[in-house]
């Protein structure tokens, strides 16, 4: 200990420059629906000295549910980013430069679209919220020719808070979060976190309409009386990175 006593006090300035921006999607032209924390934008300061071309491991700006970001700890420098999240990629930004505060606002093409989302209360047996709604692909061709991911999953989400989605919308007991397949023609199943058969039943030419709309779609959970609820539901593709797209959020649905 006395030996570390005489070295160099670390005086460095501790980073404090903001970032922050708004997603928005490009249908919309409104900020993303998305989840809270759900994914995250990449950077990474290449003005950096400690190695050649900058900083090799990358940092993250988490995306908050409306769409937004802020960070408020970072070096001022320059800077590239990649965001990893339910769209269509979109290439590296470069030479973004931070000093002291950067707004950064961009558009993204999400995967999917959650249209006609509707959650009631119903009693099935049992105290049941069903979810009806139709999963829209407006692009099945994205950058470089790709072709639109497979549809991954179907998910309907509850919360007794405002934040809707993720660990916020899992509530725990199995009668929340009962796993099923669906089968190609879309009826109704029981379950709120439903994976599609893994077959050629589910290419998008075999589910789409003229409009690139599935059939309407049918989700029913059990849920507990006195309580009141938050809902949406969400479903994703098989990419990398398997983010859900999102429907609005409706609130308060009070459970007799």
């Amino acid at each position: 200990m006395s030996f570390h006593s005489c070295l160099p006090l670390d005086n460095y300035d501790a980073p404090s420059s903001t970032w922050d921006g708004t997603v928005t999607d490009s249908y919309t032209n409104a900020p993303l629906i998305t989840a809270q924390d759900e994914w995250q934008m990449n950077i990474w300061e290449r003005s950096w000295t400690g190695q050649p071309h900058g900083a090799t491991a990358s940092q993250q700006l988490r995306i908050k549910q409306d769409g937004t970001y802020q960070n408020t700890k970072l070096f001022d420098g320059t800077y590239d980013l990649i965001p990893n999240g339910p769209f269509w990629p979109i290439d590296t930004i470069k030479g973004l430069v931070l000093k002291n505060h950067l707004t950064y606002n961009y558009t993204v093409t999400p995967y999917l679209q959650i249209v006609d989302f509707k959650a009631e209360y119903y009693k099935n047996g049992v105290d049941s919220i069903r979810f009806t709604f139709k999963i829209k692909a407006p692009v099945l061709t994205g950058p470089k020719g790709t072709a639109l991911p497979r549809l991954y999953q179907i998910r309907a989400f509850l919360s007794l808070t405002p934040y809707v989605a993720g660990n916020n919308g899992s509530l725990g007991p199995n009668e929340y979060t009962a796993k099923t397949t669906m089968n190609t023609s879309f009826s109704e199943a029981k379950g709120v976190y439903v994976e599609c058969a893994n077959n050629n039943n589910f290419a998008w030419a075999n589910i789409l309409d003229a409009n690139n709309t599935t059939q309407t779609i049918k989700l029913s959970t059990r849920v507990k009386s006195q309580y009141t609820y938050n809902v949406r539901v969400g479903a994703s593709v098989y990419d990398t990175f398997q983010k859900m797209c999102y429907s609005p959020i409706i609130y308060n649905i009070a459970i007799p």
